[in-house]
């Protein structure tokens, strides 16, 4: 028997046994053909079609992942202290922009009024708004800067080497002004609603330091349980990533970062400098309790911590000479 019947009668070339009438041919409707319905193939029809004699394991278990990441996700975003975080951050970028167009207004105004200092951005901006250069009056602004320092605005607009500027320009440079305040306004609203959300949701970090710098200790957290889960040395240096990398990256050159956000808190920025890592070290500590009582235990220990904080520092303030 030739070689050419063999392989006919065992499905060859052209025989009635072709490529995919038998399992493993190409485009059969049995396992192992490429585009078949059953395992093996290349699957084309719709999920629900697959293994139609019952439900497929790997997507089952691939839809029971998804419905807990839903329900994990709805959850951490019902949360309250994500909300705190956001405003959190939210001030900060006002105060930004509110800092970066009062400079611009500074700019702006001088070439009206060069002679024009004030203490506060707030301040000058009340100037800008209430004062008529070409015929001065205390009274206009002695309400936002005190009467002494009107005055003395006063007669300087009297005596200015400013430019003469049409009574178009100085309105856009008011109009300019009346933006900033409307920012600084919406900070002054969130800034409230940061301290009643802190109460709300840690009291007792909010008791120990405020509702400003909890808020900002859990934006840069993440959130209040990761706060908790942090050892007081994290606390210490929340803020202070790019110092401690740079101290990391030359341990020998660069002296390790004392305190991050931190520094805010009074007792730590209006001590001496040879002070302030003891005092940053003793706050942080007692932050780290204050954020485990606040996620887990809900128990309102606050005035305690805060007592023994205060006791810390008194120490550390009167041991006179001794150096970090």
């Amino acid at each position: 028997m030739s070689e050419v019947m063999v392989m006919e009668r065992r499905g060859g070339f052209g025989g009635g046994r072709s490529f995919g009438s038998r399992p493993g041919g190409f485009g059969g409707r049995t396992s192992g053909g490429f585009g078949g319905g059953r395992p093996g193939g290349v699957f084309r029809g719709k999920p629900s079609d697959r293994g139609r004699g019952g439900s497929d394991p790997e997507m089952d278990r691939r839809l029971r992942f998804l419905k807990k990441a839903r329900e994990r996700t709805s959850q951490a975003l019902r949360s309250r202290d994500v909300m705190l975080a956001q405003i959190s951050r939210t001030v900060e970028e006002l105060e930004s922009v509110a800092n970066l167009m009062s400079e611009k207004l500074e700019e702006m105004y001088s070439l009206y009024f060069p002679e024009l200092k004030t203490n506060e951005k707030r301040g000058y901006i009340a100037v800008v708004l209430n004062l008529d250069k070409e015929n001065p009056n205390p009274a206009s602004i002695s309400k936002f800067v005190g009467q002494g320092k009107a005055e003395d605005i006063c007669e300087r607009a009297k005596t200015s080497s400013g430019g003469e500027l049409k009574a178009k320009d100085v309105e856009k440079i008011r109009e300019l002004a009346r933006e900033i305040e409307s920012v600084y306004l919406l900070m002054d609203s969130y800034e409230e609603y940061t301290n009643e959300l802190a109460k709300e949701v840690c009291p007792n970090l909010d008791h120990i330091v405020g509702g400003k710098l909890s808020g900002k200790l859990i934006s840069l957290a993440g959130s209040l349980r990761k706060l908790s889960l942090m050892p007081a040395s994290t606390i210490q240096v929340l803020g202070a990533e790019k110092a401690l990398f740079k101290h990391l990256k030359n341990k020998k050159g660069i002296a390790p970062p004392k305190h991050g956000v931190i520094f805010q808190y009074p007792a730590i920025s209006q001590s001496p400098k040879r002070v302030r890592g003891k005092i940053a070290r003793a706050l942080a500590a007692k932050l780290s309790i204050a954020a485990k009582a606040d996620s887990e235990t809900k128990r309102f220990i606050a005035p305690l911590l805060k007592q023994n904080l205060e006791a810390r520092i008194r120490q550390v303030l009167s041991a006179k000479g001794k150096r970090e």
